[in-house]
């Protein structure tokens, strides 16, 4: 389970900073946007 958080960390880290990216560049990913916040509820739940 804990191998499990932390790869769940570890998604979450790189999406924020992904996020963070695209914001300074002035560009969207819609279908990234998408995926992550279909996504994150199902990793938030363990």
């Amino acid at each position: 389970m804990e191998e499990i958080k932390a790869k769940n960390k570890e998604f979450y880290d790189n999406c924020t900073k992904y996020f963070e990216f695209l914001r300074k560049k002035g560009t969207t990913d819609y279908d990234f946007e998408d995926e992550y916040y279909f996504t994150m509820p199902a990793i938030s739940s363990h």
